[in-house]
């Protein structure tokens, strides 16, 4: 919820975004928010700057993963939301909600502190944050396969035993760590390379 001393907003700026649940069978509950919805013409994405595309293009990251047989293959857990946001930001990410999803109750404001899903800027923030993390790493190797072999939360890498699949792994999920970023769904498997 949001502080009293903040509840009129930085200098008396405050944008309130639209929501949503997404229901999956599997999965808990996701709030989807809308940052190109419109009032009074224009919308939190009009006004924020996209900044530079840092993401790796697709196919240079699925050429160098046919490179060696053993895969190495995982996810970043929440990419956007492990990266927050200036406390004066935050403001502009506002929300109403009500306790325990009771319409009877009182609605709250609350804010979004971290990057959200859908927002022009979240790609270039975050990935930017990635290659931080990368560029903190005291082995070139990790910070290389950071930089090179990730597609936006997903990291694709081949090597050429299992052994050094796993010590990557363990490195990699070492250095991510220290700026934030959980990696999950690891899968390190061999495959026979067709020539």
């Amino acid at each position: 919820m949001i502080p009293v001393s903040a509840v009129k907003g930085h200098q008396g700026k405050k944008w309130h975004l639209p929501h949503h649940g997404v229901y999956h069978p599997q999965k808990k509950l996701q709030v989807v928010f809308d940052s190109a919805a419109e009032y009074g013409g224009t919308s939190l994405n009009r006004q924020l700057i996209q900044g530079p595309d840092l993401t790796n293009t697709l196919v240079g990251v699925l050429v160098q993963f046919r490179e060696e047989k053993v895969a190495v293959m995982s996810d970043i857990e929440a990419m956007f939301s492990q990266v927050r946001i200036l406390v004066n930001y935050m403001d502009y990410q506002r929300f109403l909600w009500w306790p325990n999803g009771e319409t009877n109750n009182p609605l709250r404001e609350y804010r979004m502190k971290v990057h959200i899903f859908g927002a022009t800027s979240s790609p270039s923030c975050t990935n930017n944050a990635l290659k931080m993390t990368a560029e903190q790493s005291n082995e070139k190797t990790i910070e290389n396969t950071i930089k090179r072999n990730f597609y936006v939360d997903d990291i694709l890498k081949s090597v050429v035993t299992i052994d050094e699949g796993h010590q990557l792994a363990g490195n990699l999920i070492k250095t991510c760590k220290t700026g934030g970023f959980k990696l999950t769904k690891f899968n390190i498997r061999s495959y026979s390379r067709r020539r």
